[in-house]
């Protein structure tokens, strides 16, 4: 794990923030717990000024509760991953959790165990989804790179002939760069 990924603790209870806090191997899982909220608002702020790619979400909370917060997240920071951890454990409560895209939801008491099982599969998915990324953008770059010899080879064998009205075709279907040039 290169990267180390920003959590946020939301919970009003500060004893809760605590035992979650210390309850986990943060370092070890590639994790870092950045700021703790007690209320809603408070962790929108803290969210947002972290950039937190990991919440971990009490529902009742004061000034703004769990979903309004977990609403908002979505809208300003949609790539993060959020994990209720709740007393609540009526169907309504997971309903509104599915619909806002929420990865778990873990009732109180919280066991650690499952709570370290929860983190190490989002913190593998992010850990993928970053390397997947980087492989994106280094592919672009390397296709930005090569553009120019691309359209060269291209239109050399388009000028000589070797391009069949299939091939031409095949690659106005693939991607625009033939017909780009073909209205030139």
């Amino acid at each position: 794990m290169n990267k180390s990924w920003n959590v946020l603790i939301a919970d009003d209870e500060p004893n809760i923030r605590e035992g979650i806090r210390d309850a986990i191997d943060w370092q070890r899982l590639g994790l870092e717990v950045v700021a703790e909220a007690e209320d809603g608002e408070e962790a929108l702020e803290l969210a947002l000024l972290h950039q937190v790619q990991l919440l971990l979400v009490d529902l009742n909370m004061p000034i703004m509760n769990g979903m309004t917060l977990i609403g908002r997240i979505r809208e300003q920071l949609p790539a993060c991953k959020i994990i209720i951890i709740t007393g609540h454990d009526e169907f309504t409560y997971a309903q509104e959790a599915i619909r806002l895209n929420v990865d778990d939801y873990i009732l109180k008491p919280v066991n650690p165990k499952q709570l370290y099982q929860v983190l190490e599969a989002l913190t593998k998915q992010m850990d993928i989804a970053e390397k997947n990324q980087q492989h994106l953008l280094q592919a672009s770059k390397q296709i930005e790179k090569n553009f120019s010899l691309l359209r060269e080879r291209f239109c050399i064998e388009w000028i000589e002939g070797e391009l069949s009205e299939v091939k031409l075709q095949n690659s106005s279907a693939s991607s625009s760069f033939p017909m780009l040039y073909l209205q030139l």
